[in-house]
């Protein structure tokens, strides 16, 4: 996130669910599966809103190890 979208807190904007979705290139019920079991940290805002803290969405993201790609990537090495 550009520094622009900080809070006067110093606090990253949050991201919705749609907006995690859209980030990573995945469906709405792909973050709330990550979101249940517990890969990815969520907060309520009020009663029903749901917001993913940048840091947390970054945190998730791992390297491929390049040992292990031909099986991510389906082909031999």
């Amino acid at each position: 996130m550009p520094s622009s979208v900080q809070l006067a807190t110093g606090l990253e904007q949050q991201l919705t669910i749609k907006e995690v979705a859209e980030i990573t290139g995945t469906s709405t019920q792909t973050v709330r599966r990550w979101i249940q079991r517990g890969e990815l940290r969520a907060y309520f805002y009020g009663a029903r809103a749901l917001r993913i803290d940048p840091a947390d969405l970054r945190k998730m993201r791992r390297e491929v190890n390049p040992a292990t790609y031909s099986v991510v990537g389906g082909g031999a090495a």
